[in-house]
């Protein structure tokens, strides 16, 4: 079988890899285990062909993924996760069905370009929102360490820097049209003027003061 067609899976064999990868991190291994907690409805078909394509491995009743097999293990599990977070924090979506759903979604469309993009925008986190690990990318490990998340809070800007809104956390919806009226919304401009006692900021000819807990809640992305 040729390289190029290891890397084209279809989303059922993804989907398995996936759940061997979440099951392992249970410390659940058995083939009888992920029969009955895989959402794959042609369960045989997929399994033979991971074992057909080298991605899995029987071992008496244990499975275990190859190298092959965990690192698309690993690409799916991080692709949702971080789906995960991007609909909990930044979409406030509140239904966990549907961030799942969605999420089982976007892992087989998104390609590692997007991937990547998504990660720094949230600022390379390092558990989705149940608390489990999301895999590093190359992304993580080349700037984690020396570059800030492309979206942070607004009074993470320098005195004087400009960053436009991306978006207000809606906790308080009264709170949120209150901004939304001085023109506090995504897509404008602002610049840092003060940190304390309370966080100004100019918008176009108009300078706002408010407190530091709701400029915790405005996330910006600097100019």
């Amino acid at each position: 079988m040729s390289g190029h067609e290891r890397e084209m899976p279809n989303q059922e064999v993804e989907e398995l890899a996936e759940s061997i990868w979440t099951l392992s991190e249970e410390g659940l291994f058995t083939k009888a285990d992920l029969r009955s907690r895989s959402r794959v409805a042609g369960f045989d078909q997929a399994f033979a062909e991971l074992l057909a394509r080298g991605l899995i491995r029987e071992l008496g009743d244990r499975v275990e993924l190859t190298p092959h097999g965990r690192g698309l293990a690993e690409r799916q599990v991080r692709r949702h996760r971080l789906a995960e977070v991007l609909f909990t924090t930044v979409f406030q979506v509140k239904d966990e069905g549907a961030v799942d759903r969605t999420a089982c979604v976007m892992e087989h469309v998104i390609g590692p370009g997007m991937t990547n993009s998504i990660c720094a925008f949230l600022g390379h986190p390092s558990a989705c929102p149940h608390g489990k690990p999301i895999p590093p990318g190359t992304c993580c490990r080349s700037f984690s360490t020396t570059v800030e998340p492309l979206v942070q809070p607004l009074a993470r800007l320098a005195v004087g820097q400009e960053g436009r809104i991306v978006y207000v956390v809606g906790r308080d919806s009264d709170r949120v049209m209150r901004l939304a009226s001085l023109g506090i919304v995504p897509g404008a401009t602002v610049q840092l003027q003060q940190r304390s006692p309370a966080t100004v900021i100019r918008i176009g000819e108009t300078t706002v003061a408010v407190d530091p807990d709701i400029a915790a809640e405005i996330y910006v992305k600097g100019l």
